[in-house]
């Protein structure tokens, strides 16, 4: 009887462990354990409208850094750019008492500046024209001037320097050198009350205007250049070229004094005009003054730097995602591509890409604020903006922002693309940029711009 309630029961035993080894571990949280209607399943959706069109830029903040910009370009797209730049002089180290020679005799006096060999708009091979005019007021190191300043602070009686040429190279380095008028430099060199002080030498000197805009240029064939200068390069200064003592066939040893431009009184800034109406593209021209936001930006987009054109950007369907359910973004991406019919460098023509834009929010009033993927590094890291050569785009994640929009707890007031680097600590320096790019516009069948969401949608909230 033992035997016979054995086999009856191990057999019962094994049964019951299989069962109860074979049963699914509700600990583990996934689909399988939910309601069908509560599954977390990643969506995706790219068919969001998008609405783009060029504007012209808004005026901006030219800071007092040692990079800057000079000269005049007609681009055959994007039509005529002049930037000028305002600079003054500085006793080097801020010495007082100076003494330049002993009763010196000036020889020659020049403005050098050095260029960047790589950062430059236009045709290297054009001969420019540069004039340097005096200040009427004294450059000011504390305060922010903008790039509309235009030639207010100039006293245009007092044309000081002239140069018509290429650059040239100076101790392995190209440089722009514009000789400076020996009357006006001598009665510098000969007063020795100018360089006891930078305050006496900045009271006197106020400050020089240096401009290409008299450049004979045309879209053409002379399309004219902007050059990048480092002011604060060894070689870029104010120099006098004297003998001390008479000049004579014997008196040979000539001396050279240089003020720099750089310095605890150092004021640099840049100011710019810009017209799209002198030889710029047809489409370009219609969206900037013939306010075609419809038409026209259903082909091409314009964006150039230092306070040219942007490009405005409305997506009015994103808070429509969210529709009567809780959605978290994992991921939304708005690329920008590049229309390769537009040639962008050549020969010794050069106008290059951004290597990084920024998309910015729109508040109710129009201004351009921080979107907050932007603002910890987690997030910045994740935002892109820089220039992509595999796919010729810009590339950004916006997916925080777009997540309060579905939210509710940020409008929708659309975007600023602007040509500066998307990092904000870099960002408000936008005179740092003069590079541009023409995108696939809104309608292209294969390059147009696009907004990807990756998202899941909680069905029962």
């Amino acid at each position: 009887m033992k035997k016979k309630s054995q086999k009856i029961i191990l057999p019962l035993i094994a049964l019951i462990l299989l069962f109860t080894n074979c049963k699914k571990d509700n600990r583990v949280l996934d689909t399988s354990v939910t309601p069908i209607e509560d599954g977390l399943t990643p969506e995706f959706a790219d068919t969001f409208k998008i609405d783009a069109f060029t504007i012209e830029s808004e005026n901006i903040a030219s800071y007092n850094t040692r990079y800057k910009f000079l000269g005049a370009n007609q681009d055959p797209t994007f039509g005529r750019t002049d930037i000028n730049l305002y600079l003054n002089p500085n006793i080097k180290d801020n010495v007082t008492n100076t003494i330049i020679g002993s009763n010196p005799t000036l020889i020659s006096s020049e403005i050098i500046l050095k260029a960047d060999n790589i950062q430059f708009t236009g045709d290297t091979t054009t001969k420019m024209t540069y004039s340097v005019f005096e200040t009427n007021t004294r450059l000011d190191n504390a305060t922010v001037y903008y790039s509309n300043k235009g030639d207010s602070l100039v006293n245009k009686s007092k044309l000081i320097g002239k140069y018509t040429g290429k650059l040239s190279f100076l101790n392995n380095s190209k440089v722009l050198r514009i000789p400076i008028d020996s009357t006006y430099a001598s009665a510098i060199l000969t007063n020795t009350t100018l360089v006891q002080s930078n305050d006496n030498f900045q009271t006197t000197i106020k400050g020089f205007y240096i401009t290409a805009s008299g450049s004979n240029i045309n879209p053409v064939n002379l399309e004219g250049i902007i050059y990048k200068f480092d002011l604060e390069d060894t070689t870029s200064g104010f120099y006098l070229r004297y003998v001390n003592g008479p000049a004579s066939p014997t008196n040979t040893l000539i001396n050279s004094y240089k003020f720099v431009y750089y310095g605890t009184t150092a004021a640099r800034f840049n100011v710019s005009s810009y017209s799209a109406v002198s030889g710029g593209n047809s489409l370009l021209i219609k969206q900037l003054f013939n306010k075609d936001t419809v038409v026209a930006p259903k082909t091409n987009l314009f964006i150039k730097g230092f306070a040219s054109t942007k490009i405005k950007v409305k997506i009015p369907s994103l808070k429509n995602l969210a529709d009567s359910h809780k959605v978290s973004i994992n991921r939304a991406e708005i690329a920008f591509k590049i229309d390769p019919s537009f040639a962008t460098s050549g020969g010794t023509k050069q106008y290059a890409v951004p290597s990084g834009l920024s998309l910015l929010a729109l508040d109710s009033t129009g201004k351009t604020t921080y979107l907050v993927d932007q603002t910890t590094n987690g997030d910045l890291n994740r935002y892109g903006g820089y220039f992509d050569a595999a796919t010729n785009s810009y590339i950004f994640n916006i997916m925080r922002h777009v997540q309060q929009i579905v939210n509710g707890t940020k409008k929708n007031y659309g975007f600023m693309l602007v040509v500066t680097d998307p990092n904000p600590l870099i960002l408000n320096t936008r005179d740092n940029f003069i590079e541009r790019a023409v995108f696939a516009g809104i309608s292209h069948p294969t390059l147009q711009p696009k907004i990807s969401i990756s998202y899941i949608k909680f069905r029962n909230n």
